[in-house]
Protein backbone atom coordinates (compact mmCIF):
# COMPACT_ATOMS: atom_id res chain seq x y z
CA UNK A 1 0.00 0.00 0.00
CA UNK A 2 1.67 3.41 -0.97
CA UNK A 3 0.60 5.59 1.99
CA UNK A 4 1.16 8.87 0.33
CA UNK A 5 -1.61 8.82 -2.16
CA UNK A 6 -5.06 9.95 -2.18
CA UNK A 7 -7.36 7.11 -1.92
CA UNK A 8 -11.04 6.77 -3.34
CA UNK A 9 -13.55 3.64 -3.04
CA UNK A 10 -17.32 3.13 -2.43
CA UNK A 11 -18.21 3.19 1.00
CA UNK A 12 -22.10 2.12 1.40
CA UNK A 13 -23.51 -1.35 0.96
CA UNK A 14 -23.22 -2.61 -2.24
CA UNK A 15 -26.76 -2.55 -4.12
CA UNK A 16 -29.29 0.29 -4.40
CA UNK A 17 -30.09 2.62 -1.95
CA UNK A 18 -31.49 6.10 -1.24
CA UNK A 19 -28.23 7.11 -0.37
CA UNK A 20 -24.55 6.13 -1.49
CA UNK A 21 -21.17 7.31 0.11
CA UNK A 22 -17.54 7.93 -1.78
CA UNK A 23 -15.26 8.48 0.19
CA UNK A 24 -11.57 9.95 -0.21
CA UNK A 25 -8.75 9.89 2.69
CA UNK A 26 -5.25 11.54 1.83
CA UNK A 27 -3.67 15.29 1.13
CA UNK A 28 -5.59 15.98 -1.87
CA UNK A 29 -8.92 14.83 -1.09
CA UNK A 30 -10.71 18.39 -1.02
CA UNK A 31 -8.98 19.64 -4.21
CA UNK A 32 -9.85 16.48 -5.80
CA UNK A 33 -13.97 17.36 -4.98
CA UNK A 34 -13.26 20.60 -5.66
CA UNK A 35 -13.24 22.27 -2.61
CA UNK A 36 -10.85 24.73 -0.87
CA UNK A 37 -8.05 23.70 1.71
CA UNK A 38 -8.95 25.98 4.23
CA UNK A 39 -12.51 24.27 4.30
CA UNK A 40 -13.36 23.76 8.15
CA UNK A 41 -14.39 20.20 9.29
CA UNK A 42 -18.33 19.83 8.85
CA UNK A 43 -21.07 18.90 6.54
CA UNK A 44 -20.93 21.20 3.29
CA UNK A 45 -22.74 21.32 0.16
CA UNK A 46 -20.76 20.97 -2.76
CA UNK A 47 -20.75 21.12 -6.84
CA UNK A 48 -18.84 18.26 -8.45
CA UNK A 49 -15.96 19.59 -10.53
CA UNK A 50 -16.20 16.59 -13.06
CA UNK A 51 -19.72 17.12 -13.71
CA UNK A 52 -21.42 19.81 -12.12
CA UNK A 53 -24.03 17.90 -10.13
CA UNK A 54 -24.53 19.17 -6.74
CA UNK A 55 -23.66 16.70 -3.78
CA UNK A 56 -23.15 16.91 0.51
CA UNK A 57 -19.79 16.62 1.43
CA UNK A 58 -19.01 15.22 4.86
CA UNK A 59 -15.29 16.99 5.77
CA UNK A 60 -12.99 15.45 8.39
CA UNK A 61 -9.70 17.60 8.71
CA UNK A 62 -5.89 15.76 9.23
CA UNK A 63 -5.15 14.44 12.37
CA UNK A 64 -9.05 14.77 13.57
CA UNK A 65 -10.48 11.61 11.18
CA UNK A 66 -11.14 8.09 11.48
CA UNK A 67 -7.72 7.87 9.09
CA UNK A 68 -5.61 10.83 10.59
CA UNK A 69 -5.66 12.61 7.17
CA UNK A 70 -8.08 14.60 5.46
CA UNK A 71 -10.95 12.51 4.42
CA UNK A 72 -14.08 13.66 2.28
CA UNK A 73 -17.43 11.50 1.84
CA UNK A 74 -19.74 12.52 -0.84
CA UNK A 75 -23.44 11.29 -0.23
CA UNK A 76 -25.18 11.08 -3.55
CA UNK A 77 -27.70 9.21 -4.70
CA UNK A 78 -27.13 5.58 -4.19
CA UNK A 79 -26.93 4.29 -7.72
CA UNK A 80 -24.28 1.89 -7.83
CA UNK A 81 -23.03 3.25 -12.32
CA UNK A 82 -24.00 6.95 -10.38
CA UNK A 83 -20.93 5.48 -7.41
CA UNK A 84 -18.62 3.85 -9.52
CA UNK A 85 -18.37 7.05 -11.75
CA UNK A 86 -17.62 9.24 -8.86
CA UNK A 87 -14.67 7.00 -7.91
CA UNK A 88 -13.76 6.98 -11.62
CA UNK A 89 -13.69 10.84 -11.86
CA UNK A 90 -11.78 10.78 -8.37
CA UNK A 91 -9.37 8.70 -10.32
CA UNK A 92 -9.09 10.69 -13.08
CA UNK A 93 -8.17 13.66 -10.94
CA UNK A 94 -5.28 12.12 -9.45
CA UNK A 95 -7.07 9.62 -6.43
CA UNK A 96 -5.70 5.72 -6.17
CA UNK A 97 -8.57 3.45 -5.86
CA UNK A 98 -8.12 1.96 -2.45
CA UNK A 99 -7.47 -1.56 -1.38
CA UNK A 100 -9.21 -3.45 0.96
CA UNK A 101 -8.45 -2.77 4.30
CA UNK A 102 -6.11 0.39 3.35
CA UNK A 103 -8.72 2.97 5.10
CA UNK A 104 -8.38 0.76 8.43
CA UNK A 105 -4.73 0.60 7.81
CA UNK A 106 -4.17 4.16 8.03
CA UNK A 107 -5.73 5.19 10.89
CA UNK A 108 -3.53 2.41 12.74
CA UNK A 109 -0.42 3.74 10.33
CA UNK A 110 -1.25 7.50 11.76
CA UNK A 111 -2.05 5.88 15.70
CA UNK A 112 -6.25 6.33 15.20
CA UNK A 113 -6.47 2.79 16.18
CA UNK A 114 -4.28 -0.14 17.54
CA UNK A 115 -4.34 -3.29 15.17
CA UNK A 116 -6.64 -5.25 17.14
CA UNK A 117 -9.26 -2.57 16.40
CA UNK A 118 -8.56 -2.52 12.99
CA UNK A 119 -8.93 -6.44 13.13
CA UNK A 120 -11.94 -6.21 14.97
CA UNK A 121 -13.55 -3.88 12.17
CA UNK A 122 -12.46 -6.52 9.67
CA UNK A 123 -14.58 -9.01 12.12
CA UNK A 124 -17.45 -7.30 12.45
CA UNK A 125 -17.92 -6.49 8.67
CA UNK A 126 -17.56 -10.68 8.22
CA UNK A 127 -19.75 -11.49 11.35
CA UNK A 128 -22.54 -13.97 10.55
CA UNK A 129 -24.19 -14.26 14.41
CA UNK A 130 -24.93 -11.56 16.98
CA UNK A 131 -22.24 -13.26 19.07
CA UNK A 132 -19.63 -13.01 16.76
CA UNK A 133 -20.70 -9.00 16.21
CA UNK A 134 -20.20 -8.65 19.75
CA UNK A 135 -16.61 -10.28 20.16
CA UNK A 136 -15.95 -8.19 17.32
CA UNK A 137 -16.90 -4.79 19.52
CA UNK A 138 -15.28 -6.49 22.13
CA UNK A 139 -11.97 -6.64 20.14
CA UNK A 140 -12.23 -2.96 19.04
CA UNK A 141 -12.94 -1.83 22.54
CA UNK A 142 -9.30 -3.87 23.70
CA UNK A 143 -10.19 -6.53 25.60
CA UNK A 144 -7.91 -8.74 24.33
CA UNK A 145 -5.37 -6.13 25.47
CA UNK A 146 -6.75 -5.90 29.02
CA UNK A 147 -6.74 -9.87 29.25
CA UNK A 148 -2.62 -10.10 29.66
CA UNK A 149 -2.68 -6.44 31.40
CA UNK A 150 -1.89 -8.34 34.70
CA UNK A 151 0.53 -10.91 32.94
CA UNK A 152 2.76 -8.09 31.46
CA UNK A 153 2.79 -6.05 34.50
CA UNK A 154 3.86 -8.85 36.34
CA UNK A 155 6.69 -9.99 33.62
CA UNK A 156 7.63 -6.92 33.50
CA UNK A 157 8.35 -6.34 37.35
CA UNK A 158 10.21 -9.46 37.09
CA UNK A 159 12.47 -8.55 34.67
CA UNK A 160 13.17 -5.27 36.45
CA UNK A 161 14.21 -7.08 39.25
CA UNK A 162 16.27 -9.54 37.62
CA UNK A 163 18.13 -6.57 35.24
CA UNK A 164 18.32 -4.72 38.65
CA UNK A 165 20.79 -7.41 39.86
CA UNK A 166 22.87 -7.25 36.14
CA UNK A 167 23.48 -3.24 35.68
CA UNK A 168 22.69 -1.64 39.29
CA UNK A 169 24.62 -4.21 41.68
CA UNK A 170 26.54 -0.70 42.79
CA UNK A 171 23.51 0.60 43.96
CA UNK A 172 22.41 -0.10 47.74
CA UNK A 173 18.98 0.42 47.06
CA UNK A 174 18.52 -1.86 44.18
CA UNK A 175 17.96 -5.56 45.49
CA UNK A 176 17.78 -8.65 43.06
CA UNK A 177 15.42 -11.58 43.18
CA UNK A 178 16.60 -15.33 43.83
CA UNK A 179 16.31 -17.84 41.76
CA UNK A 180 13.83 -19.58 43.63
CA UNK A 181 11.65 -16.61 44.31
CA UNK A 182 11.53 -15.71 40.70
CA UNK A 183 10.60 -19.20 39.87
CA UNK A 184 7.36 -18.92 42.48
CA UNK A 185 6.13 -15.55 40.84
CA UNK A 186 6.52 -16.64 37.57
CA UNK A 187 3.89 -19.67 38.53
CA UNK A 188 0.95 -18.04 39.05
CA UNK A 189 1.64 -15.86 35.96
CA UNK A 190 2.03 -18.97 33.83
CA UNK A 191 -0.89 -20.18 34.87
CA UNK A 192 -3.10 -17.46 34.58
CA UNK A 193 -1.92 -17.00 30.64
CA UNK A 194 -2.83 -20.89 30.21
CA UNK A 195 -6.61 -20.26 31.88
CA UNK A 196 -6.94 -17.33 29.24
CA UNK A 197 -5.80 -19.51 26.31
CA UNK A 198 -8.18 -22.38 27.72
CA UNK A 199 -11.09 -19.64 27.18
CA UNK A 200 -13.41 -19.87 24.40
CA UNK A 201 -13.13 -17.79 22.13
CA UNK A 202 -16.17 -15.38 21.85
CA UNK A 203 -18.39 -16.09 18.74
CA UNK A 204 -16.13 -19.23 17.43
CA UNK A 205 -18.49 -21.50 15.51
CA UNK A 206 -18.24 -24.69 15.75
CA UNK A 207 -21.65 -25.21 14.34
CA UNK A 208 -23.35 -23.08 12.50
CA UNK A 209 -26.49 -22.16 13.68
CA UNK A 210 -28.93 -25.09 13.24
CA UNK A 211 -32.13 -23.97 10.61
CA UNK A 212 -35.91 -24.28 11.84
CA UNK A 213 -37.77 -23.99 8.51
CA UNK A 214 -41.62 -23.32 8.18
CA UNK A 215 -43.29 -24.93 5.36
CA UNK A 216 -46.72 -25.81 4.81
CA UNK A 217 -49.46 -25.77 1.85
CA UNK A 218 -49.68 -21.55 0.44
CA UNK A 219 -51.76 -19.42 2.82
CA UNK A 220 -50.89 -21.66 5.61
CA UNK A 221 -50.17 -18.66 7.84
CA UNK A 222 -46.17 -19.57 7.56
CA UNK A 223 -45.10 -15.78 6.83
CA UNK A 224 -47.71 -13.86 10.11
CA UNK A 225 -46.35 -16.74 12.27
CA UNK A 226 -42.55 -16.00 10.72
CA UNK A 227 -43.26 -12.25 11.70
CA UNK A 228 -44.73 -12.95 14.94
CA UNK A 229 -41.84 -15.23 15.86
CA UNK A 230 -39.34 -12.48 14.99
CA UNK A 231 -41.30 -9.67 16.44
CA UNK A 232 -41.03 -7.72 13.29
CA UNK A 233 -42.62 -7.19 9.25
CA UNK A 234 -39.94 -9.55 8.14
CA UNK A 235 -41.83 -11.00 5.02
CA UNK A 236 -45.14 -10.00 3.65
CA UNK A 237 -48.49 -11.80 5.26
CA UNK A 238 -50.91 -11.61 2.62
CA UNK A 239 -54.08 -13.33 2.15
CA UNK A 240 -53.19 -14.40 -1.50
CA UNK A 241 -51.60 -17.50 -2.18
CA UNK A 242 -47.80 -17.55 -3.38
CA UNK A 243 -46.71 -14.33 -1.77
CA UNK A 244 -43.64 -16.15 -0.63
CA UNK A 245 -41.18 -16.82 -3.13
CA UNK A 246 -37.97 -17.41 -1.52
CA UNK A 247 -36.65 -19.45 1.47
CA UNK A 248 -36.21 -16.24 3.79
CA UNK A 249 -33.78 -16.92 7.08
CA UNK A 250 -33.52 -14.74 9.70
CA UNK A 251 -32.08 -15.32 13.01
CA UNK A 252 -33.68 -15.40 16.27
CA UNK A 253 -33.14 -16.85 19.78
CA UNK A 254 -35.11 -20.23 21.09
CA UNK A 255 -34.05 -21.41 24.25
CA UNK A 256 -30.62 -18.67 25.10
CA UNK A 257 -29.22 -20.24 21.62
CA UNK A 258 -29.46 -18.57 18.48
CA UNK A 259 -31.02 -20.26 15.60
CA UNK A 260 -32.17 -19.91 11.87
CA UNK A 261 -35.53 -19.30 11.27
CA UNK A 262 -36.88 -19.80 7.83
CA UNK A 263 -39.81 -19.03 6.09
CA UNK A 264 -40.49 -21.73 2.98
CA UNK A 265 -42.27 -20.97 0.33
CA UNK A 266 -45.73 -22.95 0.33
CA UNK A 267 -45.63 -26.56 -0.87
CA UNK A 268 -47.32 -27.45 -3.80
CA UNK A 269 -47.54 -28.95 -7.28
CA UNK A 270 -45.66 -26.91 -9.64
CA UNK A 271 -47.57 -25.09 -12.62
CA UNK A 272 -44.16 -22.97 -14.39
CA UNK A 273 -41.21 -22.30 -14.45
CA UNK A 274 -41.05 -20.05 -11.72
CA UNK A 275 -43.56 -22.35 -9.16
CA UNK A 276 -40.73 -24.78 -9.85
CA UNK A 277 -38.06 -22.31 -8.72
CA UNK A 278 -39.99 -21.88 -5.61
CA UNK A 279 -40.45 -25.63 -4.72
CA UNK A 280 -36.97 -26.31 -5.10
CA UNK A 281 -36.02 -23.80 -2.79
CA UNK A 282 -38.01 -25.00 -0.21
CA UNK A 283 -36.92 -28.52 -0.53
CA UNK A 284 -33.65 -27.07 -0.56
CA UNK A 285 -34.32 -25.51 3.07
CA UNK A 286 -36.34 -28.81 4.42
CA UNK A 287 -32.91 -30.61 3.27
CA UNK A 288 -30.94 -28.25 5.90
CA UNK A 289 -33.94 -28.36 8.51
CA UNK A 290 -32.72 -29.42 12.39
CA UNK A 291 -36.57 -28.60 13.27
CA UNK A 292 -39.52 -28.38 11.08
CA UNK A 293 -42.64 -26.69 11.79
CA UNK A 294 -45.61 -27.99 9.32
CA UNK A 295 -48.16 -25.29 9.38
CA UNK A 296 -51.25 -26.49 9.32
CA UNK A 297 -54.08 -24.15 8.99
CA UNK A 298 -58.00 -24.67 9.83
CA UNK A 299 -59.87 -27.38 8.27
CA UNK A 300 -56.55 -29.24 6.62
CA UNK A 301 -55.52 -32.66 7.61
CA UNK A 302 -52.97 -33.11 10.08
CA UNK A 303 -49.63 -35.30 8.08
CA UNK A 304 -47.75 -37.76 9.77
CA UNK A 305 -44.25 -36.21 11.44
CA UNK A 306 -40.97 -37.33 12.06
CA UNK A 307 -38.99 -37.13 15.54
CA UNK A 308 -38.04 -33.60 14.66
CA UNK A 309 -40.93 -31.96 13.06
CA UNK A 310 -43.61 -30.10 14.95
CA UNK A 311 -46.97 -29.94 13.97
CA UNK A 312 -48.78 -26.29 15.05
CA UNK A 313 -52.44 -25.08 14.07
CA UNK A 314 -52.14 -21.79 12.41
CA UNK A 315 -54.78 -19.39 12.36
CA UNK A 316 -56.42 -19.93 15.98
CA UNK A 317 -57.47 -16.54 16.58
CA UNK A 318 -60.38 -17.80 18.69
CA UNK A 319 -57.87 -19.46 21.18
CA UNK A 320 -59.03 -23.03 20.30
CA UNK A 321 -56.99 -26.29 22.27
CA UNK A 322 -55.14 -27.96 19.90
CA UNK A 323 -54.93 -31.70 19.70
CA UNK A 324 -52.02 -33.56 22.22
CA UNK A 325 -48.73 -33.23 21.02
CA UNK A 326 -49.87 -30.08 18.82
CA UNK A 327 -49.35 -26.82 19.35
CA UNK A 328 -52.05 -23.90 18.28
CA UNK A 329 -51.25 -20.78 17.68
CA UNK A 330 -52.36 -17.22 16.57
CA UNK A 331 -49.57 -14.76 15.19
CA UNK A 332 -52.55 -11.94 15.09
CA UNK A 333 -52.96 -12.24 18.74
CA UNK A 334 -49.79 -13.45 19.86
CA UNK A 335 -51.16 -16.73 21.16
CA UNK A 336 -48.91 -19.95 21.43
CA UNK A 337 -45.89 -18.55 20.45
CA UNK A 338 -43.87 -19.23 24.15
CA UNK A 339 -45.02 -22.82 24.01
CA UNK A 340 -44.13 -23.30 20.18
CA UNK A 341 -40.12 -21.70 21.56
CA UNK A 342 -40.36 -24.17 24.05
CA UNK A 343 -41.07 -27.25 21.48
CA UNK A 344 -38.30 -25.82 19.16
CA UNK A 345 -36.12 -25.77 21.33
CA UNK A 346 -37.08 -29.26 23.17
CA UNK A 347 -36.76 -31.10 18.94
CA UNK A 348 -33.41 -28.79 18.95
CA UNK A 349 -31.67 -30.34 22.09
CA UNK A 350 -27.96 -30.96 21.15
CA UNK A 351 -28.52 -29.64 17.41
CA UNK A 352 -28.35 -26.22 18.65
CA UNK A 353 -25.27 -24.06 17.85
CA UNK A 354 -21.87 -24.39 19.57
CA UNK A 355 -21.26 -20.88 19.97
CA UNK A 356 -19.49 -19.04 22.62
CA UNK A 357 -21.34 -15.73 22.99
CA UNK A 358 -19.05 -14.01 26.02
CA UNK A 359 -15.59 -15.83 25.75
CA UNK A 360 -12.35 -13.75 25.36
CA UNK A 361 -11.83 -11.67 22.26
CA UNK A 362 -9.03 -13.56 21.35
CA UNK A 363 -7.73 -14.17 17.88
CA UNK A 364 -5.57 -17.23 16.37
CA UNK A 365 -2.60 -14.55 16.88
CA UNK A 366 -2.90 -13.48 20.54
CA UNK A 367 -3.23 -17.14 21.15
CA UNK A 368 0.15 -18.01 19.54
CA UNK A 369 1.44 -15.05 21.44
CA UNK A 370 0.51 -16.47 24.37
CA UNK A 371 2.03 -19.80 23.55
CA UNK A 372 5.03 -18.13 22.90
CA UNK A 373 4.81 -16.11 26.44
CA UNK A 374 4.49 -19.67 28.31
CA UNK A 375 7.24 -21.28 26.65
CA UNK A 376 9.49 -18.24 27.30
CA UNK A 377 8.47 -17.76 30.54
CA UNK A 378 8.69 -21.55 31.99
CA UNK A 379 12.11 -21.70 30.36
CA UNK A 380 13.09 -18.68 32.42
CA UNK A 381 11.42 -20.67 35.47
CA UNK A 382 13.47 -23.34 35.06
CA UNK A 383 16.66 -21.48 34.60
CA UNK A 384 15.75 -19.99 37.91
CA UNK A 385 15.33 -22.65 39.98
CA UNK A 386 18.38 -24.11 39.00
CA UNK A 387 20.18 -21.39 40.61
CA UNK A 388 18.49 -21.53 44.07
CA UNK A 389 18.53 -18.84 46.24
CA UNK A 390 20.89 -16.92 44.26
CA UNK A 391 20.25 -16.21 40.25
CA UNK A 392 23.30 -17.30 38.68
CA UNK A 393 22.31 -17.51 35.16
CA UNK A 394 20.77 -14.12 35.44
CA UNK A 395 21.52 -12.77 31.70
CA UNK A 396 19.92 -16.37 30.39
CA UNK A 397 16.86 -15.22 32.55
CA UNK A 398 16.65 -12.12 31.35
CA UNK A 399 16.75 -12.73 27.82
CA UNK A 400 13.50 -15.19 28.08
CA UNK A 401 11.35 -12.71 30.59
CA UNK A 402 12.16 -10.51 27.68
CA UNK A 403 11.02 -12.78 24.40
CA UNK A 404 8.12 -13.33 26.58
CA UNK A 405 7.12 -9.81 27.52
CA UNK A 406 7.83 -9.22 23.93
CA UNK A 407 5.33 -12.07 22.98
CA UNK A 408 2.73 -10.02 25.38
CA UNK A 409 3.21 -7.36 24.04
CA UNK A 410 2.14 -8.24 20.76
CA UNK A 411 -0.92 -8.67 21.99
CA UNK A 412 -1.75 -5.92 24.86
CA UNK A 413 1.06 -3.11 23.49
CA UNK A 414 4.94 -2.94 23.94
CA UNK A 415 7.18 -2.74 27.37
CA UNK A 416 10.41 -1.03 25.65
CA UNK A 417 13.28 -1.33 27.48
CA UNK A 418 13.32 2.19 28.99
CA UNK A 419 9.85 1.14 30.92
CA UNK A 420 12.09 -1.44 32.31
CA UNK A 421 14.53 0.53 33.55
CA UNK A 422 11.63 3.14 35.22
CA UNK A 423 10.05 0.58 36.93
CA UNK A 424 13.79 -1.02 37.94
CA UNK A 425 14.32 3.20 39.65
CA UNK A 426 10.75 3.01 40.76
CA UNK A 427 12.16 1.32 43.52
CA UNK A 428 15.05 3.34 44.63
CA UNK A 429 14.26 5.93 47.40
CA UNK A 430 13.62 9.23 47.10
CA UNK A 431 16.51 11.61 46.83
CA UNK A 432 18.95 8.44 45.40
Amino acid sequence: MEASATIVAVASPPGHGLRGIVRLSGTASLPICGLSLDLPAGVVPCVLPWNGSSALAVVSRAPRSFTGEDCVELLLPGHPALLEDAVRACIARGARAAEPGEYAARSWLHGKRSIDEAEGIALAIAATSDAQLRAAQRLQRGEAARAVDDARDGVATLLALVEAGIDFTDQEDVVAIGGRALADRLGPIVMSLRALHATPVAGAIERPAPWVVLVGPPNAGKSSLFNALLGLERTVASPHAGTTRDAVPEPIFVGGQEVMLVDAPGIESPRTALDAAMQEQARQAIARAAVIVRCVPPGASVPEVASHELIVHTKRDDGGIAPPGTIATSAHRGHGLDALRAGIAARLGSAQASESAEGAALLPRHRAAIDAAIDELEAAATRACEGGASLPDAEFVAAHLRAGLDALGTIGGSVTPDDVIGLVFARFCVGK
